[in-house]
């Protein structure tokens, strides 16, 4: 994917941001296009029905909910799935 011009200069020495969310979820997706657009690293933790992800999540956050990231390289970890994109673009762009 191409990196956007405003892109932040840094962006592959950050270390991964965890995405939590499954295939099927529409509120994941732009999530994941943010992420890629950017050139983010990231993983994504798969939490389909039926995951012990789900189980994690849960015990970290007392509830499950799609899409929830956690950035190791700001301590800020969230669900919404807007918000998750405003923030990527405040915090990843110049």
């Amino acid at each position: 994917a191409r990196v956007p011009p405003n892109a932040r200069g840094d962006l592959q020495q950050m270390d991964s941001i965890e995405l939590y969310g499954y295939e099927a979820s529409p509120f994941v997706r732009p999530v994941r296009e943010k992420l890629c657009a950017l050139g983010l690293p990231h993983r994504i933790v798969y939490s389909a029905r039926g995951s012990a992800n789900r189980d994690v999540l849960w015990e970290k956050e007392g509830r499950f909910q799609v899409p929830y990231i956690s950035d190791p390289n700001t301590g800020v970890a969230f669900f919404e799935g807007p918000e998750i994109c405003d923030y990527l673009e405040d915090v990843y762009t110049e």
